[in-house]
């Protein structure tokens, strides 16, 4: 293979990240940061440096574990009680494993909701912490996307 044509994989595989950040469906910047290693592997790490893979490797952990945590930092803003914390955690990663990728998005919904309304037994409490746990998803979503815009400027910067 030559250079151009795994510069263009990675690229893609980058770009595909970039859709993830906001599509349950793709890992996001798991798949942008194989996108770069690919590209660093490829290239013997004289364009891609091992320390920036360094950095973007600890800033794509963040993101993964932001998945499970943005949810109940939402909801917890929203003045949710532990139980609508936990419920929005517990149902982040149950989500994914009954609804895989969709789960994501849908669990910490309906966790942070179910968990409200065991301990409150009040409908809009439960709903503004269902509404936080949402609005925390989106913030990670913003992350996510922020960290694969970065992994996308870096490579391109390298090509130059």
């Amino acid at each position: 293979m030559n250079e151009i044509l795994v510069g263009f994989i990675s690229w893609l595989m980058i770009m595909l990240g970039g859709v993830g950040s906001f599509l349950p469906v793709l890992p996001g910047p798991p798949l942008s940061f194989a996108g770069l290693l690919l590209y660093a592997w490829y290239t013997d790490f004289t364009k891609i440096t091992p320390l920036a893979l360094g950095v973007f490797g600890i800033l794509t952990a963040a993101t993964l574990i932001l998945d499970f945590l943005a949810p109940a930092i939402g909801a917890k803003g929203y003045k949710a009680s532990m139980y609508g914390v936990a419920g929005s955690m517990i149902g982040a990663f149950a989500g994914m494993f009954v609804l895989g990728p969709l789960g994501i998005v849908i669990g910490p919904f309906v966790g942070g909701f179910l968990g409200e309304f065991i301990k409150t037994n009040n409908l809009e409490q439960s709903y503004k912490t269902a509404y936080g746990s949402f609005l925390g998803f989106i913030a990670g979503s913003i992350f996510r996307l922020s960290v694969v815009i970065a992994m996308l400027g870096y490579f391109i910067y390298s090509l130059f």
